[in-house]
This record gives C-alpha cells, sequence and structure tokens, in this order.
C-alpha cells in the first residue's frame, strides 16, 4: 500500500482527478458570485488522510453534529486519501470546511484568498503561545548506534539510504523535515531529496504519516519522516517528542500498525511546527455562519469531548491528546506568515 516516488506519481494523479471529479458533484450547486451557499444545501468538511484514519471516526463524527447543532443544517464529511485532493476542493469551493496542515492551508490559501484559518488547537496553555505539534525523523530503535554521537544523534548516516517521507504536501512529513536535511547537508533545495539515486537511494512516500511509520517499521525504509502520533506509540525511554525518545507501537494499535505491534522506533531529530488550522472559504459560508462554528467549537463542552481531546486515560481516540488546557481557539492568517517567509 505504500508507493515509491515514480508509481506514486501515476497513483496520485489517478486519485487525484478522481477525487476531483467526485467532490465536484458534491457541490454543483455552490453560487459563484461569492455570495453564501443555499442554506438547504449540507456544509461539508474534508479531512486530511491522517485523520480520515477510522480510528478517528468517532471525532469526525462528533464534529459533524457539532457544526450541524449550531448552524441547524445537515454536514457531510469528507474524507481522503490524498493531501492535494483536500486542498484543491477547498479552494475551488467543493467543500466547505477542511482541517489541514499549515502548507496546505498556505497553498490553499494562495489559489484563493477567500479560504481562511478560523480555528485551531491550541498548546497546553489554551492559547497559541504553545500552539505547536513535532515532526520527526525517525529510524528503527535497533539501529540507534549508527546514529548516536555522544549523548546526542546525527543525521549524517541517512545519505545513500531508503527515506519514506508522507507526501510533498504535508508540513511535518515532508516540507518542515526534508529543510532540515537539506540545511544540515548544504543541499541546494528539497528537489535532491525526492530523487532515487540523488541524495537518497530510494524514495518512498506512505501517503499519510501512518503510511509513513509503517514503511519505516516494516523494513521498507531505513528512515524516516512522520509527525508524533500518540494514538499509536508509547514513550518506552527518553523524554516525548524530544530526540532520543523511543516510541513503541502500542499492543492494541489499529490498521496499518496492527502488523507492528510491538515495535519500537526512535526520533533522531525533532522539529516543532506549528498546529494546523481548520479552514473556511468564505465564497462558500457567510460571516454569521462561520461565527456560529468557531464559537460552538470554542466551547466547553467541546473542550471536554473526549473524543476531539482525548487523555491519555481515556478510553476515547482523539483528535489531540489532552495533557492540561488543551481546546480550540481562534487563529487568523496572519498565524502561518512564519512558514511563508521560509
Amino acid at each position: 500500500m505504500f508507493w515509491n516516488k515514480r508509481r506514486l506519481k501515476v497513483i496520485s494523479a489517478m486519485f487525484f482527478m478522481t477525487g476531483l471529479f467526485l467532490l465536484a458533484g458534491c457541490n454543483s450547486n455552490a453560487q459563484a458570485d461569492g455570495e453564501s451557499q443555499n442554506s438547504a444545501e449540507p456544509i461539508k468538511i474534508a479531512f486530511y488522510p491522517n485523520e480520515s484514519a477510522s480510528e478517528f471516526e468517532q471525532s469526525r463524527n462528533e464534529i459533524q453534529t457539532i457544526v450541524s447543532e449550531a448552524t441547524g443544517r445537515d454536514v457531510e464529511i469528507v474524507i481522503s486519501t490524498d493531501y492535494n485532493i483536500v486542498i484543491e476542493s477547498i479552494a475551488n469551493g467543493q467543500v466547505d470546511l477542511a482541517y489541514m496542515g499549515p502548507d496546505g492551508y498556505i497553498e490553499a490559501n494562495r489559489k484563493n484568498e477567500n479560504v481562511q484559518a478560523i480555528l485551531t488547537n491550541s498548546g497546553a496553555s489554551g492559547t497559541l503561545e504553545d500552539a505547536v505539534y513535532y515532526s520527526f525523523i525517525v529510524v528503527n530503535e535497533e539501529d540507534t548506534a549508527e546514529y548516536q554521537v555522544g549523548d546526542g544523534y546525527t543525521l549524517a548516516p541517512i545519505e545513500g539510504k531508503t527515506f519514506s517521507f508522507v507526501s510533498n504536501s504535508s508540513t511535518s512529513g515532508f516540507r518542515v523535515p526534508s529543510q532540515a536535511i537539506v540545511d544540515q547537508f548544504g543541499l541546494g533545495s528539497s528537489d535532491e531529496l525526492i530523487i532515487d539515486g540523488d541524495f537518497f537511494n530510494k524514495v518512498l512516500f506512505g501517503g499519510s504519516h501512518q503510511g509513513s511509520a509503517v514503511n519505516l517499521l516494516k523494513g521498507d525504509a531505513d528512515a524516516a519522516a512522520f509527525m508524533n502520533m500518540a494514538q499509536y506509540f508509547d514513550v518506552v525511554e527518553g523524554e516525548e517528542n524530544k530526540a532520543g525518545v523511543v516510541y513503541q507501537v502500542k499492543a492494541d494499535a489499529e490498521a496499518p500498525f496492527d502488523t507492528v505491534r510491538g515495535e519500537k522506533v526512535r526520533v533522531i531529530h525533532s522539529i516543532p511546527v506549528l498546529n494546523g488550522p481548520f479552514v473556511v472559504n468564505r465564497d462558500n459560508l457567510d460571516e454569521e455562519t462561520v461565527d456560529k462554528i468557531t464559537q460552538a467549537m470554542m466551547s466547553e463542552e467541546v473542550t471536554n469531548n473526549e473524543a476531539i481531546f482525548s487523555p491519555k486515560d481515556s478510553e476515547s481516540v482523539g483528535l489531540y491528546q489532552k495533557e492540561a488546557d488543551e481546546q480550540f481557539v481562534e487563529v487568523t492568517d496572519s498565524f502561518y506568515d512564519p512558514l511563508r517567509s521560509k
């Protein structure tokens, strides 16, 4: 289910065009003059491949209910297997809301300035000050010695190996880790990282963070980039989200991790990344509707909903791990300006 770059291009193109045709049908009645769509039409919310996974179905259903109750309208959830489908769909107005990574949002906003960030998940402080997650470069735990230098770790041995990214549209699964590698090795650009036989012997794309991790865990890749995924891993050594931490796949991890339960990986490089936003296409939804959605999502009821913000000891699998005061907070386009300048 995970592909090298050449094969990925063909498959991605097929999924991309198929997805656009399907989603185009979903929004055939949307107005083209910038006015809000007919209130009788359902609001469509799209999710990236990572959050489209089956274990997040309850989270998606909760968000569907919250938005429906806030607006008095039906809500449809659109799941995806391709980052680019979501980016194009929100930019073209084929969906009304989307949960995206920072890079995907910036690209969609560049295509259509009326695609605007409205919410993101806060950090433990309950504010934007620590609203970050982490991008990892990871190796199998048994290979630690090759990458260890004193009390730290080096990226040097990854050159010439097989490496797995998520998608070239992924912030934490491509842009951030690739920039770290470019800087470390003095490369011209990240283009050198996606061609077999150039910097890496072979380059894989998992299609999702889960897919990239499994490429590593199954031995298809020597190293991989993916984000922190507390839903699937337990910390067994070191400090969470820090270089040197060892994660072990949970004994009850669902697919695609069900075949690699108990396997361990070590993070050799960790980089903080701005949390991704929920975004709206303002060509489709008017300000009153957007405000209703924003206020509902920031409510205490949602903050305490374990299907969305899940404490470690919760039986629910939430979109986010709740350690302290995590909640949804309002965000504007300018929050992502630091990424535009890089």
